[in-house]
């Protein structure tokens, strides 16, 4: 077996153990040589030892690393559920408890809306207001407004007749002469 780990550094020198190749003694390049196949180890130099084992190291780097690029061009087609059963088995398991809590909860919120009854709102004159917009009031005349102050039952003569001369001279506009009207009304 190889005793030595062999590598070929960033300059291009063949390294084992922590020196470069040349700088071995010959015996210790040749027992490398023999350990890695190289043939009549004996009768060469050390310079062409390395040479041959650095070819050799190159050769079998080149190897591996086709064999490298096809394992990864193989594991592209492999599901990865193959490669790691446990952790597939595992996610399979928590994407079903993830699943089941999902359709618990719309359950129960299903089973909350048929539980509610819902409440009906009547519409009262203020959301009526809210939502429909009134009709501008049209303008009073001095006459219109004549007419409605002298109807009124809860007027004494005397406040009529004030707020009838109040319309004449101008003093106010006949909308607040009535509304003035209908507050003293509804005082008495």
């Amino acid at each position: 077996m190889v005793s030595y780990v062999l590598n070929v550094d960033k300059v291009g020198d063949l390294k084992f153990g922590r020196k470069k190749c040349r700088l071995h003694k010959k015996a210790e390049v040749v027992k490398v040589a023999k350990d890695y196949g190289i043939s009549t180890p004996n009768k060469k130099t050390v310079s062409e030892l390395c040479g041959s084992l650095k070819k050799k190291i190159q050769k079998a780097e080149q190897i591996s690393r086709e064999e490298v690029k096809k394992i990864l061009a193989n594991q592209n087609n492999i599901p990865l559920a193959k490669l790691y059963p446990e952790a597939a088995k595992k996610r399979a398991a928590a994407k079903k408890r993830a699943e089941k809590k999902a359709l618990n909860k719309k359950v129960a919120a299903n089973f909350m809306k048929g539980m509610v009854t819902k409440r009906i709102v009547t519409p009262t004159r203020a959301t009526i207001r809210a939502v429909m917009p009134m009709p501008k009031p049209q303008p009073l005349t001095k006459d219109v407004a004549r007419k409605r102050i002298m109807a009124m039952k809860g007027l004494t003569g005397r406040n009529k007749f004030g707020l009838v001369n109040r319309l004449s001279l101008n003093q106010h506009s006949p909308r607040k002469v009535v509304r003035l009207a209908r507050e003293l009304a509804r005082l008495r």
